[in-house]
């Protein structure tokens, strides 16, 4: 009995951390999303009154489109390049590998905001890097962080096709913030697979050459297989992140983007909670938005981790 008063003393410090900042305020912001509250003194229950408004807003399932956008954008680059870059980077013998290997991690550890200020600057419409870039080859200036169009249909223009409105694709806008999404999360993918390419034994390598296999079949048959549950973490945590994008979008187009095409699911959230005060509302979305990424996860835990070799 002493020793385990003795565990409970050394647990309370962590649990009373995490019910003072994690779970109390879970709670009250879920009692919350049944009530109209704007801050003020009173505060009415309606129920489940917010999640039958969220349920019929063509404006929260735009907002889930645009989500879908980003996610779909910004995962499988990342993982793709990250991939490529951490089998170039994995021979440490290699000249200045160490160099390459930091500076493919500082988009990491640089500061979203700080990100994003210097992506408005690159693809500004008169001052940015990206249209003099164009320019110098005679095409003519984009609006990156003003222009509504979907970048799928603007390919598909050409040949006078009208795409449905779900295959138009994100916004020029949205895929700017998509850019910088990829930027900055290539070096974590890159880090993350490199520690998967360090684990797994070379004598598999060696017993491929010595059996014939080329580069080709030795990447499809050893490499892919043992990092698939590197690739499953780098999915999952990544699928998370990408849900709650806020701050580039935030920065790059303060208010939604053009006719609001790059307000995705946080940043909605946001102007219903600190624009209209409608925090009830914005609580209810909070939950909806948390019940798809725990659906989404579980389903890649359910249907991804059957291919998933961890021998």
């Amino acid at each position: 009995m002493k020793k385990r008063a003795v565990a409970y003393l050394f647990i309370l410090p962590a649990a009373l951390v995490l019910g003072i900042f994690m779970f109390y305020p879970l709670a009250y912001s879920f009692m919350i999303s049944f009530t109209q509250w704007d801050l003020s003194a009173t505060r009415t229950y309606v129920g489940l009154s917010n999640y039958r408004a969220l349920i019929v807003s063509p404006d929260f399932w735009n907002s889930v489109l645009y989500t879908v956008y980003y996610v779909l954008g910004v995962l499988p680059v990342s993982l793709v390049i990250g991939l490529g870059l951490a089998l170039l980077l994995r021979d440490s013998s290699m000249r200045g590998v160490g160099f390459f290997r930091t500076i493919y991690f500082m988009p990491v550890v640089t500061s979203p905001i700080a990100a994003a200020m210097g992506f408005s600057w690159i693809f500004h419409t008169q001052l940015g890097y990206a249209n003099h870039l164009i320019d110098s080859f005679g095409g003519e200036p984009v609006n990156w962080l003003t222009n509504y169009n979907g970048i799928f249909q603007l390919l598909f223009d050409r040949f006078g096709v009208e795409l449905p409105r779900v295959l138009q694709g994100p916004s020029v806008a949205l895929t700017v913030i998509i850019l910088l999404g990829i930027w900055q999360n290539i070096g974590y993918a890159t880090v993350v697979y490199l520690a998967g390419l360090q684990g797994i034994p070379q004598t598999y390598y060696e017993a491929a050459r010595i059996d014939g296999a080329n580069w080709g079949k030795s990447f499809r048959r050893i490499t892919l297989p043992l990092l698939s549950p590197t690739t499953l973490f780098l999915l999952v945590m990544f699928t998370i992140l990408s849900f709650q994008v806020f701050g580039p979008v935030q920065v790059m187009t303060p208010q939604g983007g053009p006719l609001q095409t790059t307000s995705v699911i946080v940043f909605r959230l946001y102007q219903q909670a600190f624009a209209f005060y409608r925090f009830g509302y914005a609580s209810a979305m909070a939950f909806l938005a948390f019940s798809m990424i725990l659906i989404i996860t579980l389903m890649q835990l359910k249907y991804i981790e059957r291919r998933v070799h961890y021998d």
